[in-house]
């Protein structure tokens, strides 16, 4: 378990009632909770759209690091859950562009096919690493 000091909350009430962390920050290094492609009510976005569900994703991401005081430019790995890694290189252009304009280089990521994910309807899940100097 992590020590209450190096956890960093995005969204208390939602980590309270799931029971996890949205970020640990261990030494220099962040490890960011998976993230869906959901409202502030938790609700899908993008439903049967890749491209729609990976771009919520990052703005999602983005939020998270900036409450650490980083961006994409700090993020060293990411791991994908995907239903359809086809859908997930098909629509990678999205995640490209998003690390381009952070002026980010990418990067390692492993991403692995499920049978499925935590909320009906989402196709991607992603957990990101971050390392703060």
């Amino acid at each position: 378990m992590a020590k209450h000091s190096q956890v960093i909350q995005v969204n208390p009430e939602r980590e309270a009632r799931f029971g996890l962390s949205a970020m640990v920050r261990a030494g220099n290094t962040l490890y960011v909770s998976g993230l869906l492609s959901v409202d502030e009510d938790f609700n899908l976005i993008g439903a049967g759209d890749m491209a729609a569900q990976i771009s919520r994703i990052y703005d999602r991401l983005e939020a998270a690091l900036a409450v650490a005081g980083a961006d994409l430019t700090h993020v060293v790995s990411e791991t994908s859950f995907t239903t359809d890694v086809s859908a997930l290189a098909a629509a990678s252009a999205v995640r490209d562009e998003r690390y381009r304009a952070a002026g980010a280089a990418a990067p390692v990521a492993t991403a692995v096919e499920v049978k499925g994910l935590y909320l009906p309807g989402a196709m991607l899940e992603l957990v990101a690493t971050a390392y703060l100097d």
